[in-house]
């Protein structure tokens, strides 16, 4: 890595090779990219940037610039990179790199669809969140939160309701927004919400209570308003409603 810090500083451009999955399918494992020096003023959503991440060297899409960070994504992933990118650790720029595909969309569906919205953070009574009515055929099951997830019981009840079904994990982390990707919502869709998606290592796990729920759940990833910034339950659900069931949201 430091070779390559030293040859951008020498030379002005380094080519280095592409490694791992994460970028498929725009880059792929043994092709070549050329970084250029990478000026904080000059980065822009979509770049394709090289860091400095745990002592390796990252080449990850931006989707989102802040004067002192970055949040980046692998092609290949739907959620964003924890944790940011600081601004003091992106080495150069990767240009000539094609933007990432469009995603697919989810068509909309004639008529009232059956939906089951997951509700993790609430009182463990079902009922509409403060905010209005939902739209026909939506299901509403609050959960409370455990820890820094779920209990055990629940991410065993999330996944019996997601086997089989269509999933849809509603995130602030996630690469794509909602509007990109859902026009409807097909049959016995199970959205969830206010989750903490991903994984522990074995030993953080034994020390943090609570279930993160893995990202293997959802078939897909939407936010709901911009990067990395929560929204409240009532506006997620009035949001996805006047994505999905136009007309039919909360008052």
């Amino acid at each position: 890595m430091e070779l390559v810090v030293s040859g951008l500083a020498a030379r002005g451009r380094v080519t280095i090779p592409v490694s791992g999955t994460s970028m498929l399918p725009t880059l792929r494992s043994g092709e070549r990219v050329t970084l250029y020096p990478a000026r904080p003023d000059a980065i822009r959503p979509q770049d394709v940037i090289a860091f400095r991440a745990s002592g390796q060297l990252g080449l990850h899409r931006v989707h989102a610039v802040f004067p002192d960070r970055v949040i980046t994504a692998g092609d290949n992933y739907d959620l964003f990179d924890p944790p940011p990118v600081p601004m003091a650790a992106v080495i150069g720029v990767a240009r000539d790199v094609p933007g990432r595909p469009a995603p697919r969309r989810w068509p909309r569906q004639p008529g009232p669809i059956a939906a089951d919205v997951w509700l993790i953070g609430g009182p463990a009574d079902p009922g509409s969140p403060e905010g209005g009515a939902t739209p026909t055929g939506w299901r509403l099951h609050r959960r409370p939160a455990e820890g820094i997830g779920v209990s055990a019981e629940v991410l065993a009840e999330l996944h019996a309701a997601a086997a089989g079904r269509p999933c849809v994990g509603v995130s602030e982390h996630a690469v794509h927004a909602a509007s990109d990707v859902l026009s409807g919502l097909p049959p016995q869709t199970q959205v969830l919400m206010g989750c903490s998606f991903g994984s522990l290592k074995p030993a953080l796990a034994q020390t943090l209570r609570g279930n993160l729920v893995p990202t293997e759940i959802a078939d897909v990833f939407v936010r709901l308003g911009p990067p990395e910034v929560p929204v409240s339950a009532a506006d997620a659900l009035r949001e996805l409603a006047a994505l999905v069931a136009p007309g039919e949201g909360a008052a």
